[in-house]
């Protein structure tokens, strides 16, 4: 939510103050403001201070402040997923023990009040709204499950559907794919069907929504690489022409598999009477900058993929690639930042990638991050150094100047959306 007003100061100047939410592995959504003094430069106020990586303290003044701090029912809060009509935030347990929760809140700049909360299953890890915001679909990772929910605009929320994967042996990387784990539960762009990763098989799982019950049926899976892990995927904005052939056009799938880091791009085409999804790989990428050298295959290395929304870049985050070194003051806890990289979707050729830059997230482990509307600021949760950091983004090139902001936030923060 974005606040604007007029101060005096030595002379009037423009402010905005937008709101964001983080969920906080110890129990709390944390949520914070960002303003931003547009007419104010730091040559004039020596806001110069450690953790600027462009080398100088940024253009405009920005002061990122803690404005409340909610217990939730959560043990764990894991994911938030924000429905922008209503201002409900529904928040995951990751709890992996006893009784998993889904809960629902009342988002407004001063905090978020309980509104609903259910006992589900453990480990909730993403969840993304269908048919119009009134079908919720859960993927739980240690549960090995989907469930959807019918949920209300005053939060309220029912279960409808679940659906528990087996394997009859653990995948390629034991430790991690000892049985499926969904990582991702969200929409595909025409509405017809949800997509559901799988880490743990080495699935990307496909259902068919009936546009009237909003009940889901399986269809056939994408099978990925053995042993990739996939986590996150982005669809290309719109159908992209496809290279060679004059007059057809696809949506472009980019799928983020954290084990092997990498984001492999799959041409999509839509079988007859919601028949299924047919996907052609395009490509596959490394998802860490050329030279970087990869971290031991097992934990995970890329963390969150994300589209700007002209379609023409695409962001992903890194975690235990190390690729900065600094002070321990600026990249908690042991004085290196892993990276968030920037590719250019090359729409005139199928939708092939190209590496444009990387650029320090600020410390340890960009578990997520998120773009506000209008893509010039993408916030950072940085799991390890129990940070937020705020960086300035050229929406005409894609590129990442310089970190604008950022706060301390103890408890080890998952999950980072804008409220606008």
């Amino acid at each position: 939510m974005k606040v604007c007003t007029l101060v005096l100061s030595f002379f009037f100047s423009h402010v905005s103050t937008e709101t964001l939410y983080v969920a906080l592995y110890n129990g709390n959504i944390s949520t914070l403001s960002l303003t931003n003094y547009a007419d104010i430069t730091t040559s004039a106020n020596n806001l110069a201070k450690n953790g600027y990586f462009a080398g100088s303290a940024p253009e405009t003044k920005y002061e990122l402040t803690q404005v409340s701090s909610t217990k939730t029912t959560a043990q764990n809060p894991a994911w938030l997923t924000l429905n922008t009509q209503n201002n409900v935030l529904y928040l995951l347990d990751g709890t992996t023990t006893g009784n998993g929760t889904i809960s629902s809140y009342r988002a407004s700049p001063s905090g978020v009040t309980l509104l609903d909360s259910v006992e589900c299953l453990i480990d909730g890890a993403h969840a993304g709204f269908y048919l119009n915001g009134i079908r919720l679909a859960v993927a739980h990772y240690t549960s090995s499950a989907l469930q959807t929910y019918e949920v209300t605009s005053n939060g309220n929320m029912t279960p409808l559907q679940r659906f528990t994967y087996t394997m009859s042996a653990p995948g390629p990387v034991a430790s991690r794919q000892s049985a499926p784990h969904p990582h991702m539960a969200f929409a595909d762009p025409t509405g017809q069907y949800i997509i559901v990763n799988d880490l743990g098989a080495d699935l990307v799982r496909v259902y068919a929504v009936n546009q009237t019950s909003g009940e889901l049926s399986e269809r056939e899976s994408l099978v990925a690489a053995p042993g990739s892990g996939p986590r996150h995927g982005v669809f290309s904005r719109s159908p992209i022409s496809v290279a060679g052939v004059n007059g057809t056009t696809q949506y472009v799938y980019y799928l983020d598999a954290e084990i092997a880091g990498t984001v492999t791009a799959y041409g999509v085409n839509y079988l007859p009477d919601q028949g299924g999804l047919q996907f052609d790989l395009i490509k596959e990428y490394t998802t860490l900058a050329p030279g970087v050298a990869m971290p031991p295959i097992g934990k995970g290395i890329s963390g969150e993929i994300g589209l700007s929304r002209d379609g023409d870049f695409l962001v992903i985050s890194n975690r235990r690639d190390a690729s900065f070194n600094g002070t321990i003051q600026q990249y908690p806890p042991n004085g290196t930042s892993d990276s968030i990289n920037t590719y250019r979707v090359r729409q005139d050729l199928g939708g092939v990638l190209d590496f444009v830059q990387t650029v320090p997230a600020g410390g340890a482990t960009p578990r997520t991050y998120a773009m506000n509307a209008a893509e010039n600021l993408v916030a950072v949760a940085l799991e390890f150094s129990d940070k937020i950091t705020i960086l300035k983004r050229d929406r005409n090139t894609g590129m990442i100047l310089e970190q604008v902001a950022e706060i301390n936030v103890s408890g080890d923060p998952w999950a980072i959306l804008w409220d606008e």
